[in-house]
């Protein structure tokens, strides 16, 4: 992992800035090694990880404006993970100005943003429409679901301007029953979250991509495609998109 800290040298940082971060970066180098019943075959990853935001509140809009700078200068990578996102709802009726410049971004720059559907907070029962940037319609926005295919107990839901199919896909994230380890600035920890559905996809996107040399487009595609299943889906399309990838990459 190279780490590169964008961050003003005058905000002040603590450990836990850095738990959450160290966390997602872990699964995309190692993943395998930490949760074997999840392993994809896709191998090992390098990243490039930018500091953009601490663990206390953060202004979108200047993280957004970074992550611009930031893929300007870094042409090379093609797949961004991002496990991060607002707690507020997105709008009915417009698409936040955070996902209009996520697409934008991409389109510009051929690159594709894997984006963590958000989360509910600790202690909510009742089920909120997703926080931007999730509602980015070019990004593959990923929500969470348990070992039997369900959705978490924290997801958010869809759609995008009641019609865009939001999140696109769903994978494991962790749950009460079977949380994902993770390695952290402090050692092994157990977490559960969106944020930790996110880098797997961001795994198995970035071996379309970088090692068999698929296009952006059709890497997606074959994403959504896997997900799906020759019958009905069950589960409520808003809390799973088209259903949940498959975990060997052959099976993609």
């Amino acid at each position: 992992v190279e780490y590169r800290d964008m961050l003003d040298e005058n905000i002040e940082k603590t450990a836990n800035d850095m738990f959450h971060g160290t966390a997602v970066s872990s699964i995309i180098v190692d993943g395998p090694r930490l949760n074997p019943d999840l392993d994809d075959g896709c191998g090992n990853f390098k990243v490039r990880h930018f500091g953009v935001a601490t663990a206390k509140a953060f202004s979108s809009f200047s993280i957004i404006k970074m992550i611009r700078e930031i893929i300007s200068q870094n042409r090379d990578i093609h797949v961004w993970n991002l496990s991060l996102g607002s707690n507020d709802e997105v709008n009915q009726n417009f698409i936040s100005a955070e996902g209009a410049i996520l697409d934008q971004i991409q389109f510009e720059n051929d690159v594709i943003f894997v984006i963590a559907g958000t989360n509910l907070s600790f202690g909510e029962t009742i089920i909120r429409p997703i926080g931007a940037p999730a509602d980015s319609i070019n990004s593959i926005v990923v929500n969470s679901v348990d070992k039997d295919n369900q959705p978490s107990s924290y997801s958010r839901k869809g759609p995008v301007l009641s019609f865009f199919i939001k999140p696109d896909i769903s994978y494991y994230g962790g749950d009460s029953r079977n949380l994902m380890k993770v390695c952290t600035p402090n050692g092994e920890a157990f977490v559960k979250g969106t944020s930790f559905a996110a880098p797997w996809i961001s795994r198995k996107l970035s071996y379309l991509i970088n090692i068999l040399g698929l296009s952006r487009d059709i890497a997606k595609a074959l994403l959504s495609h896997s997900s799906t299943g020759w019958y009905r889906q069950q589960t409520d399309q808003s809390l799973v998109g088209h259903g949940v990838v498959p975990i060997r990459i052959e099976d993609i």
